[in-house]
């Protein structure tokens, strides 16, 4: 018989998620939405928070700005050795709250898988997941039925973590936020740097407006990076106009000559 695991929100990433894990577990879910028929498409069951709380491995994959809503409104309802993992995008503002809100008697667990629905829409091999382990005793089970899934795992502290993702994922959020923001299409002459840069577009396009507040929120590092991008963009363009059409004119008549 298999063991239940419990999928708190069932969005996008809630239904990737259970698509993978619904082999090796009972996998029930719970979202504020009504989620029955996706939820009969993908072949899980839904439940009240209460039940889903319940088992034995709990996956929170709801909203950063939710999860201390969330977390208080489950915590009543779960068993002792029962494993909690959330998957946000920042590692250091959740797992305080589960520190905080959650009972000693349950492992925590932070993770963060750095793909989604649509990098992983034709499967799950070889994606990275980083795991923060805090309140556990067999981070290599869990290590090992993630890497049996396909995924290649990364242990780092949740400082580190969230300094990573402010100069990769904040920064990537950012840019892809301002091309969409200048309605930047992909003309016909366009250069191959100009395909690679516009496919940011393709990445953030499908996330939530709630995602990106998130990301930049609720990240201490991210507004550090923002501003340094800023002002290497300021730098360059302020160089820029230090240089007359005359001096472009100039240069070239030396070089005719």
């Amino acid at each position: 018989m298999k063991k239940t695991l419990g999928i708190i929100g069932f969005g996008r990433f809630g239904r990737l998620a259970a698509i993978h894990l619904r082999h090796h577990y009972d996998v029930m879910v719970f979202d504020r939405e009504d989620c029955s028929d996706p939820a009969a498409q993908l072949g899980v069951r839904t439940e009240a928070l209460k039940h889903v709380a319940s088992c034995p491995v709990v996956i929170l994959c709801v909203p950063i700005s939710s999860i201390r809503s969330v977390l208080e409104e489950m915590a009543p309802h779960l068993k002792t050795g029962a494993l909690v993992a959330d998957t946000c995008s920042v590692k250091e503002y959740p797992i305080s709250v589960m520190k905080a809100v959650l009972p000693p008697y349950v492992a925590i667990l932070g993770t963060h898988p750095l793909f989604g629905p649509d990098s992983a829409a034709t499967g799950i091999e070889d994606k990275k997941i980083i795991l923060c382990p805090v309140r556990l005793k067999n981070l290599g089970k869990v290590s090992d039925f993630l890497k049996n899934l396909g995924l290649r795992v990364l242990v780092s502290s949740a400082e580190d973590h969230d300094l990573a993702m402010a100069s990769t994922q904040a920064i990537v959020q950012y840019l892809g936020r301002a091309f969409m923001k200048m309605d930047l299409g992909c003309p016909t002459m366009a250069t191959p740097g100009f395909e690679q840069l516009i496919q940011i577009v393709e990445v953030v396009q499908n996330d939530t407006l709630e995602l990106f507040y998130d990301l930049q929120s609720h990240n201490r590092f991210a507004r550090e990076m923002r501003q340094k991008l800023i002002t290497a963009l300021r730098a360059i363009d302020q160089n820029l106009e230090s240089i007359s059409p005359y001096s472009y004119q100039k240069e070239a008549g030396r070089r005719e000559t």
